[in-house]
């Protein structure tokens, strides 16, 4: 296994409605591939993966890393990717890293904007229904306070009474409720990206394997956090056991 400096990871994002794949040698972005809004990731994943391949002249031997985002995120788009990369996975020996699809988005946008947002760094996911996925982690030191999980502006304003800046998609459903009252702690990036993208789940998987995260790609799970209808029927719970 090469040392992390030089550590080749194929990065997967496919939790929302825009897939990415990235290829990056340690830190650095060798390359990033997007898919357009409604595509669906079954028919442009494995084409955008086999084209960043081959821009760079390499080959899936040629990699020493997986990694991709879990969750939360849409169920099936979860699935595919999970299913993607295991496929790639399947008959070496390469590990492979779970990287929480908020923390990715988190990330994205601390990357994305021209100066660090101030306090707390709330990654928003729409989730439907007035919900969002989000958690929150203190700038600067990538601490998470409160958990990933599913909240309405309400809750998040009970989980983190002393407010943060919103990022990501989640922005626009909560926070017109959370930012209603005059002085209120909570504030919208609109600078910083929608979703995630795959060098930040590139760059997080990096660090958790060199964290010794690495486990065989056939032992990832997706983190739904909201269960399916039929399960909530069944055992009358809405989030998934943590």
């Amino acid at each position: 296994m090469a040392s992390n400096d030089e550590t080749l990871c194929l990065a997967l994002e496919t939790a929302t409605a825009t897939a990415s794949v990235a290829l990056l040698r340690g830190s650095v972005e060798l390359g990033l591939r997007r898919g357009s809004d409604g595509q669906h990731h079954c028919e442009t994943l494995l084409p955008m993966i086999d084209d960043l391949l081959v821009a760079e002249g390499l080959g899936l031997d040629d990699l020493d890393l997986f990694a991709v985002s879990i969750g939360p995120g849409a169920f099936t788009s979860l699935r595919i990717g999970l299913a993607t990369l295991k496929g790639l996975a399947f008959g070496g020996d390469r590990p492979a890293v779970a990287v929480s699809t908020l923390e990715a988005l988190a990330l994205s946008a601390y990357r994305a904007l021209p100066e660090p947002p101030v306090g707390y760094l709330v990654p928003a996911l729409d989730a439907r229904r007035g919900e969002v996925y989000a958690a929150a982690y203190r700038v600067g030191l990538g601490e998470s306070v409160i958990p990933a999980s599913l909240y309405s502006a309400a809750e998040l304003a009970e989980a983190l009474p002393q407010g943060g800046c919103l990022v990501g998609e989640g922005a626009a459903v909560v926070g017109p409720a959370l930012a209603a009252e005059p002085g209120a702690p909570w504030r919208s990036e609109s600078r910083a990206p929608e979703v995630p993208d795959a060098v930040a789940v590139g760059l997080l998987g990096l660090a958790h394997f060199a964290a010794g995260q690495g486990r065989p790609a056939g032992e990832l799970v997706p983190r739904y956090v909201r269960r399916a209808e039929a399960e909530v029927t069944r055992t009358a719970e809405r989030l998934e056991a943590t």
